[in-house]
């Protein structure tokens, strides 16, 4: 094996590796289309380690002769590079991984708590295109078809900072051809025991490596050994600290050596080098490195400790410095020839936690006060935008608005909506860490506004581990500001994020029922307080407390608080709610037989659909009556509706919906006994599954197999 470099750093990973335990695989080469990689660059100057890559090569060879998957544990003191060894060695591997390939960042989230392992499966699915309504509810449920879905072919998982074996656990793939390479600063027993993963110490670099990597990232002259030593010493064998120590060498120039060795010999002035602990020894090498920055550039590096993640983009980098994008690039460059930062592609970047932690210190030691909140408010309104500009684009439902921000904004052509969701998720991370931020640093109302501004992107995407942790954060903050209406919208969504995730196991439905009952109590101020904003609360409450009656079996109490939920919009124009309530209403009638009724009432829906030009709900509506119909024995109407809905939903819907119109309507062909029609139909909705990658595709397979076999299907759906 070749030389590499042992520094700290995530690294530029776009994309995913995957994860399992036992599974079974409903796999399909049509789903699979484009598959999500990690992009691991190689990292410049690598030394030592070739032992450790040996060992790993060995332990990969005989999991694969025992077609067995491969896992491995790297772990060391902080700063020591295991994440970079399983970057180099990945690089060096890159040929041999062709499959799926995902990456976590674990560790503690800007809260403090352990990063839920559940929220990274829900983004692991997002990015592996798995359709949100195919995901269980239940974290185990989930973490098992995690597995089934990775359970053939090859995958690489890269689980980096985790802090014990459990939030690993539900990650690992089902693949026996997986790869699953873990960092940690434990050894994490739990992991040995369980899963037989084999524990690789990452040990810190001995002199003569420390002392070549010093050379190269410093480029320094061979003449130079003695004034090295000293500066080699200090580092205590963390890659890190020489990798910075070396990259302020090479920017003052090889003359700059000699000054730094006289400080690391004063007794005064090198910070004991030979006393040091490791976190020490990285600690000393930043404050050198800073300090010898220019003051604008060390300012920036303090100012970075401010953001509420360890990355950023341009755009929220520019809002902290306050500055333009020119400055800001000058900055940021000026940092990564420093080492202090890694810039990825597309004016991003990236810091070791470390790092981060470091330059947080700072900035509350050596910022001034007001500087430091005017940068936190900077940054805390920059990701506000972000997201109520991207709810708008989404969605045209109600948002409490007492500052009428949404106004400003005006709603692209849906055809934007897809991007606008894709850079969403590629600032996820940073927008859920800023609900903290705006908290913790007492910006309550603009913590409960970025949850009400996350709201469509969390329920399209199925981001509940996520959404319902943020919309805590966001309840406390309202209650905090003592705005009731923006309570209620909190107690609302709260409810309303428990009942679409809807887990047996999280206790979803009495978490749901609890929060849309507070919402409901908070909607109903005296009559003379009422506004507008009280009246369209209380109607989505009663509607979120119908949903959930309905889901329960319980359709009788459904089709009451839908009324309520229909009385309570009489002060307020709301032709939408109006009709979603109507075409829920319909539903619940489905459910208690009252065909006639729940016609006359999905018909009602679509033609409000229709009035105001909602053509995806429209083909919703058409749709359910045509269920309605199947199930009162009107198989021609049902086709009909069906034949109606079809060509709206192609064009205003999702793929994964026109595959069940299309499924259903093969039921209905098969039982009015046209079997070619029915085989076409199925194939139709076969194709758009895998398209989606959806495990349904099975359910459309089925089908076909039974209906060659001339076997009956009309009791199913």
């Amino acid at each position: 094996m070749g030389t590499t470099d042992n520094s700290i750093g995530g690294g530029t990973f776009h994309e995913a590796v995957v994860m399992a335990r036992d599974a079974h695989l409903h796999y399909h080469s049509a789903a699979v289309a484009h598959t999500p990689r990690m992009s691991v660059p190689s990292v410049r100057h690598y030394v030592n380690n070739a032992e450790l890559f040996t060992r790993m090569d060995t332990i990969w060879d005989g999991c694969r002769s025992e077609d067995i998957p491969t896992r491995m544990l790297l772990t060391g003191v902080p700063g020591v590079g295991a994440t970079a060894a399983v970057r180099r060695w990945l690089h060096l591997h890159r040929a041999d991984f062709p499959g799926i390939q995902l990456h976590a960042v674990l560790g503690r989230d800007s809260s403090g708590r352990p990063v839920d392992p559940v929220a990274v499966l829900e983004d692991w699915l997002r990015i592996l295109g798995v359709p949100k309504d195919d995901r269980p509810s239940d974290p185990d449920a989930l973490a098992a078809f995690f597995r089934s879905w990775t359970s053939s072919g090859p995958v690489v998982v890269f689980i980096d900072g985790a802090l014990t074996a459990a939030q690993v656990a539900p990650l690992l793939p089902g693949s026996d051809q997986s790869v699953v390479l873990i960092t940690s600063h434990s050894r994490l027993p739990g992991l040995v025991s369980r899963f037989d993963v084999d524990v690789l110490p990452v040990k810190p670099l001995d002199d003569l490596h420390s002392d070549e990597l010093l050379t190269r990232v410093g480029r320094l002259p061979s003449g130079t050994r003695t004034a090295r030593q000293w500066v080699v010493q200090a580092c205590g064998g963390i890659p890190l600290a020489v990798r910075i120590v070396g990259a302020h060498l090479a920017a003052l120039g090889p003359e700059a050596l000699h000054d730094l060795a006289l400080r690391f010999d004063d007794r005064r002035t090198r910070w004991e080098a030979m006393d040091m602990s490791d976190d020490a020894s990285l600690s000393g090498m930043l404050d050198l490195a800073v300090g010898d920055l220019e003051t604008e550039i060390a300012r920036a590096y303090r100012l970075l400790g401010l953001l509420p993640i360890a990355s950023g983009d341009l755009g929220v980098v520019q809002e902290l410095f306050a500055a333009d994008a020119s400055t800001t690039r000058r900055a940021l460059r000026a940092l990564g020839a420093a080492n202090l930062l890694e810039q990825e592609d597309g004016d991003s970047f990236s810091m070791s936690r470390l790092v981060h932690d470091h330059a947080w210190r700072h900035v509350q030691d050596d910022e001034p006060a007001q500087s430091r909140e005017d940068a936190l408010d900077r940054v805390v309104r920059y990701y506000v935008d972000r997201a109520e500009s991207a709810e708008a684009a989404l969605s045209g439902r109600w948002r409490y608005d007492p500052m009428g921000t949404y106004r400003t904004y005006a709603r692209p052509p849906a055809t934007d909506q897809r991007a606008t969701t894709r850079a969403l998720a590629r600032q996820s991370a940073g927008l859920f860490a800023a609900v903290d931020l705006a908290a913790s640093s007492g910006r309550h109302a603009l913590a409960w506004r970025l949850c009400q501004g996350l709201w469509t992107f969390c329920l399209r995407g199925g981001h509940h581990a996520d959404w319902i942790k943020a919309l805590n954060t966001g309840l406390a903050s309202a209650l905090e500001t003592g705005d009731l209406i923006a309570m209620a919208r909190m107690h609302y969504e709260l409810g309303f994020a428990h009942l679409d995730r809807f887990s047996a196991a999280e206790d979803d439905a009495r978490h749901a029922d609890d929060h849309l009952r507070a919402a409901l109590r908070l909607a109903r101020p005296p009559e003379p307080q009422r506004t507008e904003g009280h009246h369209r609360t209380e109607s989505s409450v009663l509607e979120g407390l119908g949903l959930l009656e309905l889901k329960q079996g319980r359709a009788q109490e459904a089709v009451a608080l839908f009324l309520q939920a229909l009385t309570a919009l009489d002060p307020v124009h709301h032709p939408r709610g109006r009709a979603l309530l109507t075409y829920h209403r319909g539903r619940a009638l489905t459910a208690l037989g009252r065909h006639e009724d729940a016609a006359r009432a999905l018909l009602d829906a679509r033609r409000q659909f229709d009035a105001f030009g909602d053509r995806y709900n429209e083909a919703k509506a058409l749709f359910q009556y045509a269920q309605d119909r199947r199930a009162a024995g009107e198989l021609d109407r049902a086709v009909e509706a069906l034949d109606e809905a079809s060509p709206i939903m192609r064009v205003h819907g999702p793929a994964y919906q026109q595959a069940g119109l299309l499924l259903l309507r093969g039921d209905v062909h098969h039982e009015q006994g046209h079997a070619e029609r029915a085989v076409s139909d199925w194939s139709a909705a076969r194709e758009l599954y895998a398209s989606e990658r959806s495990t349904r595709v099975a359910e459309a397979e089925t089908r076909l197999a039974r209906g060659a076999a001339g076997s009956g299907l009309g009791d199913e759906e």
